[in-house]
């Protein structure tokens, strides 16, 4: 049996965004079990790119993402000063292209979930080195430039989400209360 080895990498902003449009929530150790749980495929690297917020501590949030399997790269949201406004913008695209560059020898298959348009050339350029991409986004995000290079798009949905306990009219879980 071939083993393809795999490079998984995680646009979180684009990801974050999108989640809360729809008003849900990723659940990320269920995203890399699944990637972990191919058997003809090795996972060799996952990782998160994070922009961190201003007055929100994501110190448990990296924590957790680390124990379940993934490396986590981070950077600070901008504050404008003029304006005063704070921007979680922070691009993280030319990151993701040099990590992705840097593993080109040591992955066949590129799993990369954003919906990023942004990325067509390096899906291109992933493509032309004979390489297998897999693209996961949301439906309403993704776009569409990105097609002729990808091999296979995958929608997020429910199999990735929190599941959100069943609660009843006064409120109270399910399975609460006495038995």
């Amino acid at each position: 049996m071939n083993i393809t080895t795999t490079f998984l990498q995680i646009d979180l902003q684009n990801l974050f965004f999108e989640a809360r449009n729809k008003n849900v929530k990723i659940d990320f150790e269920k995203v890399i079990n699944h990637f972990n749980s191919r058997e003809t495929e090795y996972l060799i690297d996952a990782i998160i790119y994070m922009v961190r917020g201003y007055g929100f501590d994501s110190q448990k949030f990296e924590m957790k993402l680390k124990n379940f399997g993934y490396k986590i790269f981070t950077k600070n949201a901008i504050k404008n000063y003029k304006n005063k406004k704070i921007s979680y913008k922070q691009k993280y695209d030319i990151n993701i292209t040099i990590d992705c560059l840097d593993r080109l020898n040591d992955f066949n298959k590129w799993i990369f979930m954003s919906g990023n348009g942004g990325f067509t050339d390096l899906c291109k350029h992933v493509k032309e080195k004979g390489k297998h991409i897999e693209l996961w986004s949301f439906k309403e995000a993704y776009n569409s430039t990105v097609e002729p290079y990808i091999d296979k798009l995958n929608y997020i949905n429910e199999d990735f989400f929190y599941k959100k306990p069943k609660v009843s009219v006064f409120g109270f879980h399910k399975n609460w209360g006495p038995k």
